[in-house]
């Protein structure tokens, strides 16, 4: 694909495939404007009906948020071949967790770009997107310090109007990152924005600690079923790294745990709820 046009954009060079998108670096120079951009297309896929509809209302989505710490969609259309594609923002970062350990972060700067990306998802949530897949790699931190969420590609649009496409489901697939999925997500039941209020939870906890609320020894679904779904993990102050581990006691033991609940209903009710806590602890103040 390097050299090839995609629209307005040459492909100059890859970024990144998962299963179902690869992408590719591109840029846009028309003689007036230099622009480097993201272009996500199926890989390999192009028959998948399902894969297809996951594309149109990623661009629906993207076309409907408009947030400087969302990453903001270009263009789209469909390759000479009948591909769907997406143009979007070129984000240079890095995963928060790495951003923050590179820059060897303290506690309260770590929760003060961690409440930056709540106040992003906050915005999808007003607007009837929930993200569905919050994980690291896809919140990334560019040399500046700005987070920017990104893959949109198995949100769940809650709003009919935002959606091009029907999805089609199927009853043994459910979209998710194992690790940072939510007990109602493994069970494979509804989500609601209290799902991803969970998958800040665990990304918190790993940003406090550098662990994640589970450590599972064998790869199996149904182990891990059982911790996510039954399992209370250790608090954060009990596995922290022996320096921080006094500040994480107290309040923001009380914050992660309260996110990471099993009940949806115990969660924060909104992601500027999780915000707002962090906000007062940062000030000193006692969690609400």
């Amino acid at each position: 694909m390097i050299g090839k046009t995609i629209g307005a954009y040459r492909i100059v060079g890859h970024c990144g495939q998962g299963g179902m998108a690869v992408v590719y670096l591109g840029e846009q120079d028309d003689g007036q404007v230099h622009k480097r951009v993201a272009i996500k297309m199926v890989s390999g896929w192009g028959s998948n009906e399902a894969i297809r509809q996951g594309f149109f209302n990623e661009r629906q989505t993207l076309a409907a948020l408009d947030h400087p710490n969302i990453v903001k969609l270009l263009d789209g259309g469909d390759t000479d071949d009948g591909l769907p594609y997406l143009v979007m923002d070129f984000v240079d970062g890095v995963p928060i967790d790495k951003y923050c350990d590179l820059k060897r972060l303290s506690i309260p700067d770590r929760l003060e770009l961690f409440r930056t990306v709540c106040g992003a998802v906050q915005y999808a949530h007003d607007r009837a997107v929930i993200h569905r897949d919050l994980k690291p790699g896809n919140i990334l931190i560019t040399s500046d310090g700005t987070p920017r969420l990104l893959d949109f590609g198995i949100a769940k649009l809650l709003n009919p109007e935002f959606t091009q496409a029907p999805l089609v489901t199927q009853s043994d697939w459910r979209p998710m990152t194992p690790d940072y999925a939510s007990p109602e997500q493994v069970r494979g039941e509804t989500v609601t924005n209290a799902t991803d209020i969970y998958s800040l939870g665990v990304v918190l906890y790993e940003l406090l600690t550098g662990h994640r609320p589970y450590r599972v020894r064998l790869h199996s679904f149904s182990e891990f079923e059982r911790l996510v779904c039954e399992v209370e993990p250790e608090l954060p102050s009990s596995i922290g790294r022996t320096e921080v581990r006094r500040h994480l006691l107290g309040d923001l033991d009380a914050i992660v745990m309260k996110a990471l609940r099993k009940e949806p209903q115990q969660r924060y009710a909104s992601a500027q709820q999780l915000a707002d806590d962090i906000d007062r602890h940062l000030k000193g103040m006692p969690a609400d």
